[in-house]
């Protein structure tokens, strides 16, 4: 059995599936995948995989099994996704639908993949009756879930103002309770007198939140999470949560989506001040007073005010830890005048030893100076060629190219009125599709002689600016950190014991 006589099935609930679970109807994935599978059976269609969505999102990525069968149905695995509806497959944005139109258009090398319902089999590659109705469900379908959207934001808020919580998960030191008619917390017995304690300490003790998330790891006090150890930020989340003390709060953190080199970027900033912020007197008791949740508030800012502080370090956001990941901190030790250090987070699972900022720096240049000697190297052992010859040759098979994808399109017109049988059309196709992979090869090929002397060269010159600048007292360590960013990836920094320190620096 070859690959185009297979098919997978794909499988997604949506938010009418789930209001129907709620009302005892079964669970709807076993119900369509028992459907499905006697729908292939019936009409003798080989099932060579399940595509089963957990996860529940309106765009393509937050779908990873959408994202595997569209790499899938290009690589020619499939001959046919069978799927309930055709709106099953997704209702995003606009990108998303022609990513969708365009995986069942053109992939199978531009034959296309069929959509098969119990309904109908949709051909969008070959019949444009199809695909235009295909487009039709899709945009109709992401104009319902836009209005469905709404009217659960709606609701959502509703519910705010009247106090229920609304969070999806529950905060520490709590429990969630639902009825039919209210969603609340209730008090966590075991957890609650331990947030009692962060509040109390940080007043009381004036204890920064790292020195609280230090006392309860080192006192073993499970986490939220259960990782064995307890964050800075995650005792600074509840020392800033104005739910324990009985409030409910909406839009704190709002997803506000921009265009970042020409990528949709998504982030949540706080926003505690700005109009689109609320915040309620809640259903749910609280844990703390009012007076002490201020009093820590106030203490927050007077201790953790930075904005106005130099940058020390040239390689602040670069340098990571190895092990973890997380990055390394910069400590001037002014009380004591001791030398500047990098180091890592206080840690009971990942501990590193610290190192001189100057011996870290020493180390940084002597990389670059290794890298740029390389590149030098490359650069001098590059074999001599005439790129215009090759550049020559490659807008040749280019040219060959173009012609023979006009081949194609008159033989796809000529299929679809009549003039080539099934077969006549496979073969000839698949000789012209042959023929251009042959010289898309043949141009990776030529492309890989042409000598990378530009790129190397741009990279020398990276490299010697950043060594001047920082060999330079007079350029700030502001400037050099930014400067450094526009080229370097990352810098890992490993250290066993009281081993010497390894830098791994990564080049963009």
């Amino acid at each position: 059995m070859t690959d185009m006589d297979k098919y997978a099935i794909y499988l997604r609930k949506s938010r009418e599936d789930l209001e129907a679970e709620k009302n005892g109807e079964g669970e709807t994935l076993a119900r369509h995948k028992r459907l499905l599978t006697d729908y292939a059976a019936r009409n003798d269609m080989f099932v060579a995989h399940i595509y089963e969505e957990i996860a529940s999102g309106d765009t393509i990525s937050a779908r990873p099994e959408i994202q595997q069968l569209i790499k899938d149905c290009y690589a020619g695995h499939y001959k046919g996704i069978i799927v309930k509806d055709v709106d099953r497959l997704g209702r995003g944005n606009q990108g998303d639908m022609q990513t969708i139109l365009d995986c069942f258009s053109y992939s199978n090398r531009n034959e296309g993949v069929l959509i098969c319902t119990p309904v109908k089999t949709y051909d969008i590659a070959h019949n444009p009756v199809d695909r235009k109705y295909v487009e039709f469900v899709m945009f109709f379908a992401r104009l319902e879930y836009q209005e469905i959207k709404q009217r659960y934001d709606v609701g959502k808020k509703q519910a705010i103002v009247e106090g229920n919580y609304m969070g999806a998960s529950r905060p520490y030191g709590y429990n969630k309770v639902a009825t039919k008619t209210s969603k609340t917390l209730e008090i966590n017995k075991e957890e609650a007198p331990i947030v009692q304690k962060i509040f109390k300490w940080r007043v009381d003790e004036n204890m920064t939140p790292g020195a609280i998330a230090r006392r309860l790891t080192a006192a073993g006090v499970p986490t939220y999470t259960d990782v064995g150890e307890w964050r800075t930020s995650t005792v600074k989340d509840i020392l800033m949560n104005p739910t324990y003390i009985g409030k409910v709060r909406w839009n704190d953190r709002m997803t506000i989506k921009s265009m970042v080199d020409g990528k949709l970027v998504a982030s949540r900033p706080r926003s505690n001040h700005t109009a689109h912020y609320m915040e309620y007197d809640a259903k749910h008791p609280a844990i703390v007073s009012k007076e002490l949740f201020e009093e820590a508030q106030k203490g927050f800012h007077s201790d953790k005010t930075k904005a106005n502080l130099e940058l020390q370090n040239p390689l602040a956001g670069l340098l990571v830890c190895q092990k973890c990941g997380y990055a390394m901190t910069y400590n001037g030790f002014k009380k004591t005048n001791a030398k500047p250090r990098v180091l890592h987070r206080p840690s009971k699972l990942c501990k590193v030893k610290s190192a001189m900022l100057s011996d870290v720096i020493n180390a940084f240049i002597y990389g670059l100076k290794q890298y740029l000697a390389d590149f030098e190297v490359k650069i001098n052992n590059q074999p001599d060629v005439d790129e215009n010859e090759i550049q020559g040759q490659i807008q040749a098979l280019e040219k060959e190219k173009k012609k023979i994808e006009k081949i194609l399109d008159k033989i796809f017109g000529d299929y679809e009125s009549g003039i080539y049988t099934a077969n006549e059309f496979v073969q000839r196709k698949a000789k012209h599709n042959n023929r251009i992979e042959q010289i898309e090869k043949q141009i990776k090929e030529l492309e890989k002689t042409i000598p990378e002397k530009e790129e190397y060269q741009e990279k020398i010159s990276s490299l010697y600016e950043a060594l001047d600048l920082l060999a330079d007292p007079d350029v700030g360590a502001k400037d050099k950190n930014e400067y450094l960013k526009t080229f370097i990836d990352r810098v890992e920094f490993s250290r066993e014991n009281n081993d010497e320190f390894i830098l791994d620096i990564q080049l963009k």
